[in-house]
């Protein structure tokens, strides 16, 4: 056989295969029957009413010393920055999440392999891209990271929901949805995404030093949120920061409406589906000319909006290719030079 039409019947097998994997469809549905048995065989006795006041203590004693610095492996899994951790002795990948209100989230399959105790009658209401859904709420002893003890016993809370992609109606791929929110976070004097060299450090009671050249934004918390001011075509728009959503911009159809056509880069938009903790939703997808986050210029810039967009939001999308550091200290967001 001629060795043109082997390499030509190859290269299409090629283009189909990335065809498939482009193609797979995020999917959210609820967790099975035997990962909720799997879960309830590890329950825990204490019930959410004997805590104070029925109110749950999110305080997690910290064991580092101070001027300890972690460092490990920033995965990139599905365009968001993912770290490695420890619970209960078992590996699980964590998204640092400062969109997160909860200091950890896992979903229930990852919850069943660490083994985590569920609290007997404890649930709560979460809320994120997609909807609103129901937590149940963990007690786990440690958590470990870089080889180190970081967290002594706390609560977590555990989503109802299994995280996938689909190809064809067939699951492909599941997403294991566990979240380092900002609560967690903000126990650090610094967090540090380095997306070029692919680590990340987090710094417990020790300084960031910015180098040379470095720009940053600031940012106020409140509401469990980092917020920050975006401004586009001189309206200056509050948004909160979220490290765990892979969009650029999230803008409600009201912040949309008031823009001038100045501020188009296209009038063009397309649409794609968004999975979230809350499930899956349909949004439309823009192009703006620029925008401006303290002293981080953006242009062009996409963005996106749903029916469901109340609040505006920048996202990971731009600092995919830089080295960021969140400086818990003095409140702003560094972000250095792209790597030539």
């Amino acid at each position: 056989m001629n060795p043109k039409p082997k390499r030509r019947i190859l290269g299409l097998l090629v283009l189909l295969a990335l065809s498939a994997l482009c193609s797979c469809a995020p999917h959210v549905r609820p967790v099975s029957a035997n990962t909720l048995v799997r879960l309830q065989q590890h329950s825990s006795n204490r019930r959410a009413d004997e805590f104070p006041k029925g109110q749950l203590r999110l305080e997690y004693p910290v064991l580092l010393r101070p001027g300890t610095v972690l460092r490990v492996a920033l995965q990139g899994t599905h365009r968001i920055p993912t770290i490695p951790a420890e619970l209960h002795s078992h590996r699980l990948p964590w998204i640092v999440d400062t969109g997160a209100a909860f200091p950890l989230l896992l979903d229930a399959e990852s919850a069943a392999q660490a083994r985590l105790p569920v609290l007997e009658g404890a649930r709560i209401k979460g809320t994120g891209v997609g909807g609103n859904t129901e937590l149940l709420l963990g007690r786990f002893e440690s958590l470990e990271c870089a080889g180190q003890k970081v967290l002594g016993e706390g609560i977590a809370g555990v989503l109802l929901q299994t995280y996938q992609f689909k190809f064809a109606g067939v699951p492909v791929r599941r997403l294991p949805l566990n979240l380092l929110g900002l609560p967690f976070l903000e126990l650090f004097s610094f967090v540090t995404l380095d997306a070029p060299a692919k680590k990340a450090e987090l710094g417990y009671k020790v300084s960031f030093i910015p180098p040379k050249g470095a720009v940053s934004f600031p940012f106020q918390t409140h509401g469990g949120r980092l917020w920050v001011k975006v401004t586009i075509a001189g309206q200056k728009i509050p948004a909160f920061f979220d490290t765990g959503c892979g969009s650029t911009l999230r803008l409600p159809s009201t912040v949309l409406g008031k823009l001038p056509a100045s501020a188009w880069a296209s009038t063009h938009r397309s649409t794609r589906a968004a999975m979230g903790v809350g499930g899956v939703e349909m949004e439309e997808i823009g192009t703006l000319r620029e925008a401006h986050i303290g002293g981080v210029r953006l242009t062009p810039v996409e963005y996106d909006t749903s029916p469901t967009t109340r609040d505006a939001m920048l996202g990971w999308g731009p600092f995919r290719k830089n080295r960021i550091t969140i400086d818990f200290q003095r409140k702003c967001v560094w972000v250095e030079p792209t790597p030539p």
